[in-house]
């Protein structure tokens, strides 16, 4: 069989990976007429239906996802190589996925010094909770926290999680400190539960490690859907939140928060930088992942 047109696989890959003709059609600068004729040529050249198109929704059949994998695949494999071919002269484009408050707290504020060493290279943050396939989702790779273990895919510990329980100087000032992270008492307790299950299990939450699993029901607890917001009910003085150490930084350098107490606890996950087994060579993706590793190694050692 002959290969199908070039146009027509660009125009494949875009809508496969958006599930949309005019998401497509936009990032084409095509109308969405355009894309679905292109569409439409394609399957007629396969001899297959790709898409389900109902009134309703636009998703990919069979055929169609078993051939998304791979062209999407075989396209980004083409834009590393040509990137590579064309080394300085062409900026290469890195997709990494991770959680928005690790994105916002953590990386983004240190992305410049990778920029300033690596100015050929622009990196795309894809915020996002949910984990990523690597098929149909046009990314590098992801920073996700959990045990080490994901099928399918290589992964490099990147920080080793411990937790600080912090409040505001005002609520210290009001309240005292913790006795122990163990015995926290009477005072006000900050949680986050995430909406997904299987992320909320991966976090720690006051009652998993106080004496005796229990906390005193006279204890008042204030519940928040993400960490990131647990932190700002911290700041503005309504308890103590338990924060991961490398999400807390600026706001103890700054005085926002101080540590309710000198104790930390391990949180049940660390973060990895995970990427699939079987991509291609990226030299752009590894000098990403070493420049990470060097700016995570002081919470490998803590």
């Amino acid at each position: 069989m002959k290969l199908p047109p070039m146009n027509a696989l660009r125009a494949f890959e875009a809508a496969s990976r958006h599930l949309s003709v005019s998401k497509a059609a936009e990032e084409l600068c095509v109308s969405q007429g355009a894309v679905s004729q292109q569409l439409r040529n394609l399957e007629d050249h396969l001899g297959r239906e790709l898409f389900i198109r109902t009134p309703n929704s636009f998703t990919l059949s069979e055929d169609g996802e078993t051939f998304a994998a791979v062209v999407q695949q075989s396209l980004q494999e083409i834009a590393h190589a040509a990137g590579e071919v064309a080394g300085d002269k062409a900026q290469r484009t890195l997709t990494i996925s991770m959680s928005p408050n690790f994105g916002v707290k953590w990386l983004m504020p240190k992305l410049g010094d990778f920029y300033q060493a690596h100015p050929d290279v622009s990196v795309s943050l894809h915020h996002s909770v949910s984990l990523v396939t690597f098929k149909n989702d046009g990314v590098d790779a992801a920073i996700r926290s959990g045990d080490g273990h994901f099928d399918g895919l290589d992964s490099v510990l990147l920080i080793r999680t411990r937790l600080f329980a912090v409040a505001s100087p005002v609520y210290i000032g009001k309240n005292g400190k913790l006795e122990s992270l163990v015995k926290p008492g009477k005072h006000r307790l900050i949680e986050h539960y995430y909406a997904s299950k299987e992320v909320r299990s991966q976090h720690t939450h006051w009652q998993d490690f106080v004496e005796g699993k229990l906390v005193d029901p006279k204890v008042e607890h204030l519940i928040f859907p993400d960490e990131y917001q647990a932190l700002n009910a911290a700041i503005q003085g309504q308890g103590i939140a338990l924060i991961a150490s490398n999400m807390v930084e600026e706001e103890i350098e700054t005085g926002a928060v101080e540590f309710a107490n000198e104790q930390s606890v391990p949180a049940k996950f660390n973060y990895y930088f995970v990427s699939p087994t079987d991509a291609r060579p990226n030299s752009a993706l590894d000098a990403f992942r070493d420049w990470l590793l060097d700016q995570s190694k002081q919470y490998r050692n803590e």
